[in-house]
């Protein structure tokens, strides 16, 4: 059995509703996890920050990875279109694939990620 490396990321309130945040977790063994956080009220969603296409990174300028509107995830590199609820390319050189989910959770107004992604 696989034990999750549990990280306290930063506080919900650091993270816009609606808005993204980019963190960086300890390092695991194999280089620091680099993610995307996505907060919805008091719920946050988060994903591996790196496109599917070429494996960069989805923001160029930091905590910047969503539309204008901030209805969905975008790629500054290839400008590919990810949905933030489940991560799928809806828009892109990608379309089809998704981000790389990553467990996470707020307890007592703390962002909680596991440095694993969850058993797809």
């Amino acid at each position: 059995m696989e034990v999750l490396l549990e990280s306290a990321a930063c506080r919900l309130d650091e993270i816009p509703d609606g808005g993204a945040r980019g963190l960086v977790l300890p390092d695991t063994g194999d280089g620091p996890l680099r993610v995307v956080v996505l907060r919805r009220g008091d719920a946050v969603t988060a994903y591996r920050n790196r496109c599917p296409h070429r494996g960069t990174p989805l923001d160029l300028r930091p905590d910047d990875f969503l539309d204008r509107e901030g209805k969905h995830i975008v790629c500054a590199t290839h400008g590919a279109i990810f949905r933030k609820e489940d991560g799928e390319c809806i828009a892109g050189p990608c379309t089809g694939d998704r981000l790389e989910p990553i467990a996470a959770r707020v307890e007592n107004g703390i962002v909680l990620v596991d440095g694993m992604p969850p058993e797809l």
